[in-house]
């Protein structure tokens, strides 16, 4: 890799950019506007109604669930940390064999997901000593979730079954609603928690989110986010969909009013404005289709397209991820670099996420500075 590249664009951008992180890039006009309405010195006074009732409203209206099936909290990272312990206790502790394995091996009811994948709650469960049986993932076959190795690992033993689909990093559909549905009535004793945190990014004619089956399955659990698709990540808002039980149990353990009036009119906003997600469709599309061309002759890199806000790449030569990572930091980029997990090694791979278009445009002549020139 050469020396430190020349930074153009500086004047216009803010370095470092950081492209590590998949922040969105546009919230919807309908936000913009809930912001001018709070231009004045009283517009913060009040506080928001207790359980956001609202916005619960709108989410019901939305996603066709009730409002009892939705917890709402400051984003879907304390969602993540609050519930996936919770519902692994109280799976544990639903039966005397499971408290056993629990006690002997700690596998009362293990963490199933794909091998490459949102990496936090496999490696927090596997750092509390927990099981994680993973499930084959790879580029040999476009990144795709068989479910007969879903079907195998639930027969194998009852689980919560944990896939982020559309998938992080490889931003591609792992299962779709045809093949979850005979999954959750086959094995009712298995928790299947879908992360749909950047759903929005796919056109709905492609591939259906599953949030309306919340209603149907108890064993299903949907999350959602406002930081991606939104362009809210600013604002600290998610949520999750699942049966009315379990939604009353999270929300009895922290206390009314977690999200501010402003964050409710703001979130009311994005999802009742009727172009935005269409528009986000289009701008990444033109964007990873822009990166993707941009880097497409570059010895040694391989990159691979995706359908949401990011890209995955990697080395195919004997260079890794980590040095680079730090030379693109040095000009102005931070980029996503990942661990290795048990025996799969990752030091290759790396992941850009898309910015705005003089960010994208600066992550092209850096990369190309770097690796091609």
């Amino acid at each position: 890799m050469s020396a430190k590249a020349s930074i153009e664009n500086k004047p216009l951008l803010s370095l470092p950019i950081n492209l590590g992180l998949n922040d969105g890039t546009h919230c919807p006009p309908a936000c913009l506007e809930v912001v001018k309405q709070h231009n004045h010195d009283g517009a913060f006074r009040h506080y928001s109604q207790s359980e956001n009732e609202p916005l619960l409203q709108v989410i019901a209206d939305k996603d066709g669930v009730g409002t009892d099936n939705i917890y709402l909290a400051n984003g879907s990272g304390p969602i993540l940390k609050q519930a996936v312990p919770h519902v692994i206790r109280t799976q544990i502790k639903s039966s005397f064999g499971r408290i056993c394995r629990h006690l002997v091996t700690k596998n009362g009811f293990p963490i199933i997901t794909p091998w490459f994948t949102y990496s936090k709650v496999p490696a927090k469960a596997a750092g509390l000593g927990l099981t994680v049986r993973l499930m084959p993932l790879g580029p040999e076959n476009g990144w795709k979730l068989d479910p007969e190795e879903i079907r195998k690992e639930a027969k194998r033993q009852d689980g919560l079954v944990y896939i982020v689909n559309p998938n992080n990093p490889t931003g591609n559909v792992l299962i779709t609603r045809e093949d979850l549905e005979p999954l959750l009535s086959e094995f009712p004793r298995s928790i299947f928690w879908i992360d749909e945190a950047y759903v929005q990014y796919v056109d709905p004619s492609v591939h259906s989110p599953v949030s309306d089956l919340v209603s149907k399955y108890p064993n299903l659990i949907v999350g959602r986010t406002f930081s991606f698709a939104y362009g809210l990540a600013g604002l600290r808002i998610g949520y999750l969909l699942g049966p009315v039980g379990l939604i009353a149990e999270l929300r009895a353990q922290v206390p009314d009013y977690r999200l501010g009036k402003f964050q409710q009119e703001v979130a009311v906003a994005a999802l009742t404005d009727p172009n935005h997600e269409e528009m986000i469709r289009r701008y990444c599309a033109e964007h990873r289709t822009m990166v993707l061309e941009s880097l497409a002759d570059i010895a040694g890199l391989e990159m691979f397209d995706s359908e949401t806000n990011f890209l995955l790449a990697r080395f195919t030569d004997d260079r890794k991820a980590a040095p680079f990572a730090a030379n693109m930091l040095e000009n102005g980029i931070k980029i996503k670099t990942f661990a290795n997990l048990n025996e799969a090694d990752y030091s290759q791979y790396f992941r850009f996420t898309l910015g705005t278009p003089d960010e994208n445009r600066f992550l092209i002549q850096q990369v190309r500075a770097l690796l091609a020139e």
